[in-house]
């Protein structure tokens, strides 16, 4: 039998993680170990005593194990918010309403994951885990980011090109993975997807091919989707 499983856990000792969590002696696991039957992110475990991390993937080819890998941080909390416009992603801020001032009080110590700008709408990830923050937020990792994005006119295929390979604005190479136009009742939509992101990135590419942004919603991170959440309104999710 194949066991995988995920770790939402601070930095731990493999075999700390083994002997606390699952129901084999530190001889076996060993054993397991020099049997190369233990595999972390796909690769084999050379040693015992080496680290696991905050998302790392596990897997141990062993018939007798039975019980799943408990999560070691019980509190970890995440929550998916619908934040409409007018708010900034902010703890405070002097000229701004920001988005905790709409939260419930009990979230007001979360982190944001990929901030939205003040005239933007849609989807937002929250949690208590700054670990998880730097972990999703790390370039290295690529995590989607999908926008639907209203425009004033019609969106040429010269300037997907453009988008594509990359912008220069303000001394940074902005570029998309995927950008799909289309119409609806005479209105002009894309949906674009990034790996990377910048400060307001969709807004300083389409603003310098001379778009004018009418509505801005970010739908999806990651494989969070924004589905048929209303405006104002948060749900948590298991991870």
């Amino acid at each position: 039998m194949t066991i995988l499983f995920h770790f939402l856990n601070m930095d731990i000792r493999l075999n700390k993680y083994v002997q606390e969590n699952l129901n084999l002696s530190r001889r076996a696991f060993v054993s397991l170990v020099q049997a190369w039957k233990v595999f972390l992110n796909d690769k084999i475990v050379e040693s015992y005593s080496q680290t696991v991390k905050i998302w790392d993937f596990l897997e141990i080819k062993w018939k007798w194990i039975k019980e799943k890998i408990k999560d070691l941080n019980k509190n970890l909390d995440v929550i998916l918010f619908n934040k409409p416009v007018g708010f900034v992603c902010s703890k405070s801020d002097r000229h701004n309403k920001t988005i905790y001032e709409i939260l419930p009080k009990k979230f007001h110590n979360y982190f944001y994951i990929w901030r939205l700008d003040k005239d933007s709408r849609g989807l937002l990830i929250l949690t208590n885990d700054s670990v998880l923050v730097d972990k999703l937020q790390h370039p290295k990792n690529n995590v989607e980011k999908e926008y639907l994005v209203q425009i004033d006119r019609a969106f040429s295929v010269n300037d997907y090109k453009k988008m594509k390979k990359w912008i220069l604005d303000e001394w940074d190479l902005l570029t998309v993975k995927t950008a799909k136009f289309f119409e609806d009742k005479k209105k002009f939509f894309i949906k674009i997807i990034l790996w990377e992101w910048k400060k307001r990135h969709v807004r300083r590419m389409l603003t310098s091919l001379w778009y004018k942004i009418l509505d801005l919603q970010r739908v999806r991170e990651a494989q969070f989707k924004l589905g048929n959440l209303k405006e104002w309104n948060w749900i948590r999710v298991n991870i």
